[in-house]
């Protein structure tokens, strides 16, 4: 290989290395992680926890709390642990204003919470709730999350560090 190809293949990869940062997508910004009495406060009483839900083996190995505010809307918040095991929270500063990620049966009562098995090792699958009816019959119904597009987001706390997705979930009117 002559010289000047030399130098130009090593320029131009010196040049993409440089420019490579600069292409990827911002990184919003983060969340602290705050006491669970502050959550609730918010976001009402702590009624179960699960892991978060990850794709293609990308595991964070992050909890999930889910919480019902006096409205009864459930709240699906990222949980983690300070150096003294206390449980922190973390919730973005806007999210009453992010849309609903998906509807409850009017008549269910959430005693749990998983994560779906997949069968494989391509992730955990989607978040499942065990639901109990009025007439007391179990089943899991899953529920969608959604991406915080715009502002902070928590991030998850061990690797690898990735944005949280939120729930925010609602029950179907009674047909009373």
């Amino acid at each position: 290989m002559s010289w000047d190809r030399r130098l130009f293949t090593a320029s131009t990869l010196a040049i993409t290395i440089l420019l490579l940062p600069a292409c990827r997508d911002r990184e919003q910004p983060r969340v602290d992680y705050v006491p669970l009495a502050q959550i609730e406060q918010s976001y009402g009483q702590l009624i179960t926890v699960s892991n978060a839900p990850t794709p293609n083996q990308n595991g964070t190995g992050d909890r999930l709390g889910l919480f019902r505010d006096k409205d009864g809307t459930i709240w699906g918040i990222p949980l983690t642990e300070n150096k003294d095991r206390g449980v922190l929270g973390c919730a973005p500063p806007n999210l009453r204003d992010f849309p609903i990620t998906d509807t409850l049966p009017a008549d269910a009562e959430i005693v749990g919470a998983a994560n779906e098995p997949t069968g494989w090792r391509e992730g955990t699958g989607k978040l499942e709730l065990l639901l109990r009816d009025s007439a007391g019959v179990l089943r899991w119904h899953p529920v969608a999350a959604a991406e915080v597009k715009n502002g902070a987001v928590c991030w998850s706390q061990s690797e690898p560090v990735q944005a949280h997705s939120y729930y925010r979930l609602v029950k179907a009117e009674s047909k009373k």
